[in-house]
């Protein structure tokens, strides 16, 4: 067959007509060719995909689909991805919180943020009264010795070098005491709101950080194998390895609400063991 018969026999007009059964009366027609009727075909097709395409791109139709991860599943699937990278970032400050409050207990210097440290739990460290707390008790409150609770709020220090000045926290009333069988290792002592937090010795923040438990915490080492921590403040105002003096702020209490007074947990730590901070600081 020659190229000029195949092109007329595509070009070949038909007629497509309706016709009433009972009259044979023509009702409608048209003309059309083969290469019209494929041209048709394939503009239909074009059609239908773009309108399926539409659909998935735009519709949540795949959703109905059983086994088929639709939109929700998609999202959801991010969000739980995101979530567990949350999740683990706070496992990680929390494991060096641990391990470089672990080694202040111990009486080694805290290790530079970020630096791989060894994990230990800190629960098994701490004893109720032990001989040194009454060591620390003495010094700070016998005659003649060189560590003397001089008032109400301030428990002086003095040294042939120097003397620095133990300050109360916060103003407010003790809400719990010092309870280390019950897991209490301080106290925790309800302010008035919106009061600012003062560091009780000079000393440099060795953690500044925050937990779903907790709070906003800080901690700061002070000379002695002395660590003083603050949990559950409302806002920090000092960062890790920042230098602090006595009566410096460190943190905000919050604010009162019709439901909840604000509070914060005080603890102090001499060399490794948890101390009453009510034996040597008066509220």
């Amino acid at each position: 067959m020659k190229l000029k018969e195949i092109v007329g026999y595509l070009r070949e007009r038909n007629k497509l007509s309706l016709r009433n059964v009972r009259t044979g009366q023509e009702i409608w027609h048209i003309f059309v060719s083969r290469t019209s009727m494929v041209l048709a075909v394939v503009a239909l097709v074009l059609i239908l995909f773009a309108v399926a395409l539409t659909t998935v791109a735009y519709t949540p139709i795949l959703d109905l689909i059983p086994g088929y991860p639709g939109s929700k599943s998609r999202k959801a699937l991010i969000a739980s991805i995101m979530k567990l990278d949350s999740l683990s970032a706070e496992v990680g400050r929390w494991e060096e919180y641990h391990a470089r409050f672990a080694r202040i207990l111990d009486g080694q210097v805290p290790a530079a943020e970020g630096d791989t440290l060894h994990r230990q739990g800190l629960r098994g460290s701490v004893a109720p009264r032990i001989p040194l707390d009454s060591v620390l008790r003495g010094q700070m409150t016998d005659d003649g010795s060189p560590y003397r609770l001089s008032d109400g709020t301030i428990g002086r220090m003095r040294s042939g070098r120097s003397t620095f000045e133990m300050l109360s926290p916060v103003k407010g009333v003790i809400s719990k005491t010092f309870s280390p069988q019950t897991g209490m290792f301080g106290v925790e002592i309800a302010p008035t709101p919106n009061q600012v937090v003062l560091a009780v010795l000079d000393g440099t923040v060795m953690l500044e950080s925050w937990n779903p438990e907790l709070g906003n915490i800080v901690a700061i080492q002070h000379g002695g194998n002395m660590v003083s921590i603050y949990k559950q403040v409302a806002k920090t105002l000092k960062g890790t390895g920042e230098h602090v003096r006595a009566g410096e702020p460190v943190a905000m209490t919050g604010q009162a609400t019709d439901s909840k007074i604000p509070h914060i947990t005080f603890e102090l730590w001499y060399n490794g063991t948890a101390m009453d901070p009510e034996n040597y600081i008066v509220f």
